[in-house]
């Protein structure tokens, strides 16, 4: 078996839970005679490196090596690399039996939409998605702003990359009942196998420094800081002596204060810090983790959320006794009184009451618990024993994985009313005409240039006044007869795409604006995507702009909430499913100043039409200084996005706490285009005096300055 890892920390070069859960699965599969290839990020590599060690074979590679950093934030480049890094090595080396990989950051998420959406050598390949520490879980513990950008669109990375996978593991059952709770998945979809661990050699002495009670982790609120130290000042308050040694991290920023948990500790318990009541001894390398815990007398697990916690798996093995809590995965290996002990953060007293019986058992009694602490260890987490199950997982998976997919896994989705399809597989383009003779012959060249064959091109002539684009149609009509144009009074780009929708007659539509053009692929890719999901009804891609910049907009499948703030895809250059667009996508005339190719995909979304993009540049939009985009004005936005919020009142409902939250977080949508940066917001309130209010009264009441004032205000974007 060939088995790829993709992960953001690996040995040496990073410790904590996802790098000790790597290690040791990659030294469990190597001795089971399986394939292992571990991709990780590493700025130092100006492209990639591959370097095999013990076994294992890792490619390193520069998490911006495809130069993406200019159009796309941290997490979602650091995906887009994952997947362009492993396309590449599959290029060369063949595709893997199986590919895993985190679910933090959602680094897999662009590798499985590929999958998903036209990569044919993975089509057959199971992307499993291993459970660790999904920042939408412990962003929320952490009191972060998981609305504000780009923490928002990495949780949807991570959420859609979850659902998308073909078979997910979590080490605890404590989090596959949340993500089943957060994301409806089913109970075949999600199987529990518990971290491997190696288990070291039992040469500890079973002596301990009385009452050393030592805290061993990161300073962050989902560890339970905030509560430990609440517990332990209460102690202390009422005459206890013993010192707390909290030994990790203290950078963790806490973000309600915008100081580091370090910060935040020294401020708040200062006083017990000088007493020599509380010790921060910082970070520590994993090697010298045995040093400073070997001699604890007790060792607490505080955490308010957590999976599968290593450091209880390492104390238990050295013989300590941990002291956790019950909010996570940890109670899944402790029972309570036996091989440790076990408090709830809900029951008045209980942390207290279980250290202070800790404390005062006998060294028997603590000896006792360490033996049967690793004694559960090395009987429960053996690499030995969770390799022959993982791969039994493997396998039964692959026999029931072999059929395919009908469907494509949003996270949301409205109940679709039946459509109906006839025998004609033909794509008709309409090109909406007005007065763009100088650009139709290169629009009309791409087309031509496609890869579909089955393409029938409508031109639609909407009242052009322009002699000389009026003339080109005439031209087109000689020399290209099979091109067919429809000539008509001035109607306006909603009718215009109507129209052409109901004239068309096969099963495939796509609008193309006469001064654009496509890649030879795009219709190609985005008919085989329609084609094999009964649930897509229309497929865009990113877009490349061309003209006066070439900048690229990675436009992003359109799912709520985030499209009810801003248009997240090109609805200009869709490809339909044409009776969809008829049933649920017609363009709204009323929209007179724009933004009605929004309201049409708002539209579908509301009624179940889901669409998806391709995340290449398949589609090429001119940047004109005169085209229509750039003639709205933000009251024009204001106005239009006004009557696409009250004209779905009802489908905005169901979402309006994200959609609230999202305009808080990073202010009005129309100002931003990419939610994988940060939005930086700010207001200020303009107060008026009497000379002011006297001045703007005088500029009103006079024609000629009133204008010359608002082209001023315009050009200031006041």
């Amino acid at each position: 078996m060939n088995y790829w890892l993709l992960t953001t920390e690996f040995p040496p070069f990073h410790g904590g839970g996802i790098s000790t859960y790597c290690y040791f699965t990659v030294r469990m599969l190597v001795k089971s005679g399986i394939d292992v290839t571990v991709f990780v990020p590493d700025e130092k590599q100006n492209d990639f490196s591959i370097n095999t060690t013990d076994g294992v074979r890792v490619v390193a590679f520069n998490p911006d090596r495809k130069n993406t950093s200019s159009y796309l934030g941290y997490a979602a480049r650091l995906s887009y690399e994952f997947a362009h890094i492993v396309h590449d090595i599959a290029e060369k080396y063949g595709t893997p039996d199986v590919i895993e990989s985190q679910d933090y950051l959602g680094i897999a998420y662009y590798l499985q939409q590929y999958k998903f959406l036209g990569w044919k050598q993975f089509s057959q390949v199971p992307i499993i998605i291993t459970l660790h520490s999904p920042a939408f879980l412990y962003l929320e513990y952490n009191k972060v702003s998981t609305y504000s950008f780009p923490d928002f669109w990495t949780c949807e990375m991570e959420k859609q990359s979850i659902v998308m996978a073909d078979k997910l593991i979590s080490p605890s059952d404590f989090l596959k009942q949340f993500i089943q709770e957060q994301l409806q998945i089913s109970e075949k979809q999600i199987s529990v196998i518990v971290n491997p661990y190696e288990a070291g050699e039992q040469s500890f002495s079973k002596s301990f420094q009385d009452k050393k009670i030592v805290y061993y982790g990161k300073l962050s609120p989902q560890k339970g800081s905030f509560e430990l130290l609440k517990y332990f000042k209460k102690l202390w308050d009422n005459g206890f002596t013993s010192c707390l040694n909290v030994i990790g991290g203290t950078g963790i920023v806490y973000h309600p204060n915008m100081q580091t948990m370090g910060e935040f500790v020294r401020s708040e318990y200062g006083e017990y810090i000088d007493k020599g009541l509380l010790k921060l001894h910082g970070k520590i390398s994993p090697s010298q983790m045995k040093q400073h815990l070997s001699d604890a007398h007790v060792i607490l697990v505080p955490s308010i959320v957590d999976n599968l916690p290593y450091v209880v798996l390492e104390a238990m093995d050295m013989g300590k006794v941990v002291l956790a809590s019950v909010q996570g995965g940890q109670k899944e290996i402790i029972t309570d009184g036996v091989n440790g002990f076990l408090f709830d953060h809900f029951i008045e007293n209980d942390f207290e009451n279980k250290l202070l019986q800790i404390l005062s058992l006998s060294a028997d009694e603590i000896g006792r618990i360490g033996d049967a602490a690793i004694a559960r260890v090395r009987s429960g987490y053996s690499p030995q024993i969770i390799s022959s199950r993982k791969i039994a997982e493997i396998e039964l998976f692959w026999e029931e994985k072999k059929a395919g997919n009908a469907k494509f896994p949003f996270l949301y989705q409205e109940k679709t009313a039946d459509i109906g399809y006839s025998n004609d597989e033909r794509l008709t383009v309409i090109i909406p005409y007005y007065n763009m003779g100088k650009y139709i012959d290169e629009c009309i060249g791409s087309v031509k240039n496609s890869v579909f064959s089955s393409i029938d091109i409508m031109i639609i002539n909407d009242g052009s006044t322009d002699k000389d684009s009026v003339d080109r149609l005439a031209v087109i009509a000689k020399t290209h007869p099979e091109i067919k144009i429809v000539h008509q009074a001035n109607k306006g780009l909603p009718t215009t795409r109507n129209i052409g929708a109901k004239l068309a007659t096969g099963n495939y539509i796509a609008f193309l604006d006469a001064d654009d053009k496509v890649d030879p692929q795009y219709y190609s890719k985005a008919i085989d995507v329609l084609k094999q999901y009964d649930n897509v009804f229309f497929v865009g891609s990113w877009v490349r702009y061309f003209g006066n910049t070439e900048r690229i907009w990675p436009t992003f499948t359109p799912q709520p909430p985030y499209i009810l703030v801003h248009n997240s895809v090109n609805s200009s250059a869709l490809v339909y499913k044409r009776e969809a667009f008829l049933q649920g996508g017609l363009n709204d005339k009323h929209f007179v100043f724009g933004l009605e190719d929004y309201d049409s995909v708002v539209s579908m979304l509301s009624k179940g039409f889901n669409g998806v993009v391709i995340p290449e540049c398949l589609f090429y939009y001119r940047v004109r200084p005169n085209s229509m985009f750039r003639a709205i004005t933000k009251n024009k936005f204001l106005y239009s996005n006004k009557a696409i919020a009250e004209k779905h009142a009802a489908y905005f409902s169901k979402f309006c706490i994200g959609v609230i939250n999202l305009l808080n977080a990073n202010g009005p949508g129309y100002l931003f285009d990419n939610p994988t940066f940060e939005v930086k917001v700010s207001s200020s309130t303009l107060t008026e005096n009497k000379w002011k209010r006297t001045i703007k009264n005088f500029i009103g009441s006079n024609e000629l300055l009133k204008s010359r004032a608002i082209k001023i205000k315009n050009k200031l974007k006041l």
